[in-house]
């Protein structure tokens, strides 16, 4: 209780978008917002793209209190899974050229506490052989912000936050899940998604079973988006001006809320469904929510100072914003797919189906 009390008293000072200082780094929001990393601590270098050893990124998160930057940029290829350890910052918008990816096996903070991570490719897909895993793995982590990642093609989920407390997913794009076809997984909480893009799932984006703050996010191509699921659990959301937007695998342009039930509890406003599919933001506003109780004010007290952009506002700065920088060949497809607002897209088995280079992983240029 003394923790979710101070995450919602740090996150009080919120007053732009993307824009407050906050302990994580200047522009953190929402409940991750407090995580530390390893700022503190000793700065480690990652030289090269190896799986392992010395200066490779496996032997940077090897060990706590690390502020991790990369002499390199380009993709490190996976042999199997790597752990991080707690107290980390991992910095990927310092690598040169084209940027940091970690590609073919999942990056897990399982486990861990106080970790940030920023402008970082997360792209699992079929090389890991592993169905059973994500693309990014914060199961029964604490005190976690991801901010401006890239995360594609994940096999279990995309981002797994079974048991996650404190967590943030902010101005990032996920992506073209593969396997199971899902978002995002969180349980515990509480949450933050703010100003991200979700681009063709089948469900899960995300699925929330925990109380969450839900802002300024785009939608686009959903089987089903926002889901609560037979929970077994009673929680609060807080959805507030974020565009679900149809596309060609949309079957029910309705399930943009998906398994909302009574038992859960939502404060919507200011949430537009674009579903004529016909290439022009021309949605209008949707914010009855399945059978939920309805709130009359936010659960959390600091949302409504977070959802500073209306919701076609939000729709051109997450065009424009989300992902890792500088944006690269699979952020610029899967933003391209969403700029057709309904007339492109679909939801891939495996990332080759893309028809993008590098088997469908694309090309980072270090």
């Amino acid at each position: 209780m003394i923790l979710f009390l101070q995450s919602l008293t740090i996150a009080a000072v919120t007053l732009t978008f993307g824009a407050h200082a906050q302990n994580a780094f200047s522009g953190a929001v929402g409940f991750g917002a407090i995580a530390t990393g390893g700022n503190s601590g000793t700065t480690y270098h990652v030289t090269n793209l190896n799986d392992s050893g010395t200066g490779s990124f496996r032997d940077a998160v090897s060990a706590s209190n690390r502020n991790i930057v990369f002499d390199v940029g380009g993709y490190i290829v996976l042999n199997s899974a790597v752990s991080l350890s707690s107290s980390i910052t991992i910095n990927g918008q310092t690598a040169p050229g084209d940027g940091i990816g970690i590609m073919a096996g999942e990056v897990s903070a399982s486990g861990k506490s106080n970790i940030i991570i920023r402008n970082l490719r997360m792209r699992q897909g079929n090389l890991d052989s592993d169905t059973g895993k994500s693309a990014f793995n914060m199961g029964s982590a604490s005190n976690v912000i991801l901010d401006h990642c890239s995360f594609a093609y994940g096999q279990w989920d995309t981002v797994d936050a079974v048991g996650a407390v404190n967590i943030t997913v902010s101005n990032s794009i996920i992506a073209f899940p593969i396997g199971q076809q899902f978002g995002a997984h969180v349980e515990t909480g509480p949450s933050t998604f703010y100003g991200n893009l979700w681009v063709s799932a089948h469900n899960r984006q995300p699925l929330s079973k925990d109380d969450t703050q839900f802002i300024n996010n785009v939608v686009y191509n959903y089987q089903a988006a926002y889901t609560s699921g037979n929970t077994a659990g009673y929680f609060s959301h807080d959805i507030i001006n974020n565009y679900f937007i149809a596309g060609p695998s949309t079957t029910s342009a309705s399930d943009a809320y998906y398994q909302m039930a009574a038992d859960q509890s939502v404060y919507a406003t200011g949430n537009y469904l674009d579903s004529n599919k016909d290439g022009v933001l021309n949605g209008a506003a949707s914010n009855t929510v399945g059978s939920s109780t309805v709130l009359s004010n936010p659960w959390a007290g600091t949302s409504l100072g977070l959802a500073t952009l209306t919701a076609a506002q939000a729709v051109t700065a997450v065009f424009d914003n989300a992902g890792a920088s500088p944006r690269d060949e699979v952020d610029a497809f899967a933003v391209s797919t969403a700029q057709s607002l309904g007339t492109s897209g679909k939801i891939y088995t495996n990332q080759a189906s893309t028809g993008l280079s590098n088997g469908g992983y694309g090309t980072l240029t270090g």
